[in-house]
């Protein structure tokens, strides 16, 4: 998800999609911090994760001239306020609801035949002896 982030008087465009795996290593490599982790830190103004936070937001912007690690000092307190005020402009999009209440008819196709659901198990049953391949033949021991 974009964020369209507010820090020091400077919008910044945050895009964590667009985060590359060099940055990633970058962020593993200072901190010791995987993705999952940047993600459960970050709303707890975690030092690291703000500071990988900011570095990343700066590159986006277009800065690549500034060193990732412990002398980047963004006010951390402040950064994750403006994460927090970014996060609740852009809301994620909830999943839109399925408009066919459960069990209100078949199926049917955009002709409007109507769908005959199938079971996958019957499916995978059948009266006919099947060939094994020697792929699935058990392996024999000499004891």
């Amino acid at each position: 998800m974009a964020l369209i982030i507010t820090y020091d008087d400077t919008a910044y465009h945050f895009d964590k999609e667009l985060i590359n795996i060099d940055e990633w290593r970058e962020l593993k490599r200072k901190y010791k911090m995987t993705p999952k982790q940047f993600d459960e830190s970050i709303g707890q103004a975690d030092p690291d994760a703000s500071t990988f936070l900011y570095w990343v937001m700066l590159r986006q912007a277009g800065d690549h001239r500034v060193p990732f690690g412990d002398s980047l000092k963004p006010d951390i307190i402040r950064l994750n306020q403006a994460v927090a005020a970014a996060v609740v402009e852009n809301p994620e999009p909830e999943e839109e609801p399925d408009p066919t209440p459960a069990g209100s008819g078949p199926a049917t196709t955009p002709s409007g035949d109507s769908v005959k659901a199938t079971s996958t198990s019957s499916a995978a049953s059948t009266s006919s002896p099947s060939h094994a391949s020697a792929d699935s033949q058990p392996a024999m021991s000499d004891g």
